[in-house]
């Protein structure tokens, strides 16, 4: 099984030329990555996602590789491709490699691009950014500092960035240690006013949250209602207090130091 692979190529034409549809099936059943995760290099892997990409882009808008191979299109088949090697960005040593990729999520509204990401592909994408259990708070600076480079429409993914990123730093805290704030040890890096609006909607959307769950605590009737309606108002009530932390922490700093580290 080791002499199966010699270059990262070898995997992917593997995944280009499967005669079933790779995003259903699967890639790798029963086949150890440790064969081939010695090929897992940054700048290899962010240059065939890029040349993945524009195979898929470019069929998608109807202007190349459209020819079709057994029963799938050539840029269906670059799609797989680009799947998988947004997954093998997990087996990297760091990071790092976050602002390379801010340009792969797709905007809404009049920024649309002319066909569809699904989430079959965004929802992967949006945890292997953001994947703690793999980079723990690591990910958190490096992610504030390349928010700026998402393109316009992308708040979906924006607010979705900021919300695991305030996660990842207060839940983990316990009353026996004094707390590391990643978040806000990151905010010199961002670009000011693009994170002030994350944060800022982050406030705004646990005020309605919280809202709701007095709402409905007050029409609870059975004590066990109350009990879960309770919960509800606390845990809106704990996660207004730090979004409105980190956004008072951002206003505290000067204009010229949040945007220092920002590429």
């Amino acid at each position: 099984m080791e002499e199966k692979y010699t270059c990262l190529q070898d995997v992917l034409d593997e995944i280009y030329n499967s005669e079933e549809d790779a995003m259903e099936h699967g890639f790798g059943d029963g086949v150890n990555k440790n064969n081939f995760i010695k090929f897992f290099e940054k700048g290899a892997l962010l240059k065939s996602l890029e040349r993945y990409f524009e195979m898929w882009d470019l069929g998608e808008r109807g202007i190349d590789y459209c020819e079709l191979i057994g029963d799938y299109y050539e840029y269906q088949r670059a799609s797989w491709c680009f799947y998988y090697l947004f997954l093998f960005l997990s087996d990297l040593k760091d990071p790092s490699f976050i602002p390379e990729v801010m340009k792969y999520f797709p905007p809404d509204g009049e920024y649309h691009w002319p066909w569809c990401m699904e989430d079959m592909w965004t929802g992967p994408m949006l945890d292997v950014v953001t994947d703690y259990r793999r980079w723990g708070p690591a990910y958190i600076p490096w992610l504030i500092r390349s928010l700026h480079l998402l393109y316009p429409g992308v708040g979906w993914a924006a607010g979705d960035f900021m919300s695991k990123m305030m996660f990842d730093t207060f839940y983990r805290i316990t009353p026996d240690e004094f707390p590391d704030l990643p978040i806000v040890d990151a905010l010199p890096s961002g670009k000011r006013e693009i994170v002030k609006n994350l944060l800022e909607k982050e406030v705004s959307g646990w005020k309605d949250a919280l809202k709701k769950a007095n709402i409905k605590l007050q029409k609870s009737l059975s004590e066990q209602e109350k009990k879960f309606a309770l919960k509800d108002v606390e845990s809106a009530k704990e996660s207004l207090a730090c979004a409105e932390y980190v956004l008072g922490q951002l206003l505290l700093l000067p204009e010229e130091v949040v945007r220092i580290g920002h590429r």
